[in-house]
């Protein structure tokens, strides 16, 4: 859970927040996110695309 929580607070998006708000959004989604994952243990997927270019 705690990893993440550190993810979603890395978005710049949450650079710019007002430190209240930021820490009221990250009560709400450990609640949110909690439900989901009762054991605390989030699995995330992530899908990578790798593009090669090669020169003749």
């Amino acid at each position: 859970m705690d990893v993440h929580l550190a993810n979603i607070g890395s978005r710049s998006a949450f650079l710019v927040l007002d430190e209240a708000d930021r820490q009221a959004f990250f009560v709400e989604e450990r609640e949110r996110t909690g439900r989901v994952f009762p054991r605390q243990e989030v699995e995330e997927t992530y899908v990578v695309d790798l593009l090669v270019a090669l020169r003749p």
